[in-house]
């Protein structure tokens, strides 16, 4: 299993590693209200991967196929959401940041589960999942399944939190509030773009 474990570490980190919204969204995150933040979005990104890789490696591959069967719908409802999160980070006024500035501070925790859901709905990560369990040694155990699920969350965390420090660093290398403003609306107008291509990608599926 050793080779596996590592295959499926190495996995988890490409995957978290990949330039897209969820990787934008720890990445801005960060810049914005410090490495905490970030790392409790990374957090939730990495377990969403973790639930993955347990129903795609513990059934091998026989229940994502069947979400994989409805892609059309997952993918409009996760384009949605994605689109709805751009626009409100894009539109959101400097008046409301300043109050946001003054007002209490919201815990780094409670990023958790929101970027949790926001993956899970991520239909490429169903893609992906779906591709790479059948090149795992998997032979119908739950223990060797569960072993491979960990290591690939690990793979995902770690390199998500380089992400989170990363954009923490690139926060505290330009402070002030233009510069976090900046930040926040690149990173903002790139899960739009995100959101918006799959949309019309979806959309036209149909």
């Amino acid at each position: 299993m050793g080779g596996a474990f590592w295959k499926s570490m190495l996995f988890g980190a490409v995957l978290a590693g990949s330039i897209g919204p969820i990787a934008l969204l720890i990445f801005g995150t960060a810049a914005r209200r410090g490495f905490a933040a970030g790392g409790f979005a990374a957090l939730g990104a990495a377990l969403a991967d973790l639930v993955y890789a347990l129903a795609a490696f513990s059934v091998g591959a026989l229940v994502l196929p069947l979400l994989a069967a409805d892609a059309t719908a997952v993918r409009i409802v996760s384009a949605s959401l994605l689109v709805a999160l751009g626009l409100v980070m894009l539109l959101r006024r400097p008046a409301a940041a300043a109050r946001a500035a003054t007002a209490p501070v919201q815990r780094s925790s409670s990023l958790l589960l929101p970027v949790f859901l926001l993956t899970l709905f991520n239909p490429m990560t169903i893609v992906v999942f779906v591709g790479f369990a059948p090149q795992l040694p998997l032979a119908g155990s739950l223990p060797v399944a569960a072993g491979l699920a960990i290591a690939l969350c690990i793979g995902s965390l770690a390199v998500a939190l380089g992400v989170a420090a990363t954009g923490a660093a690139f926060g505290a290398a330009l402070p002030g509030d233009g510069w976090q403003r900046l930040i926040s609306l690149v990173s903002a107008a790139g899960i739009l773009a995100f959101g918006l291509y799959g949309l019309v990608e979806a959309l036209g599926s149909l």
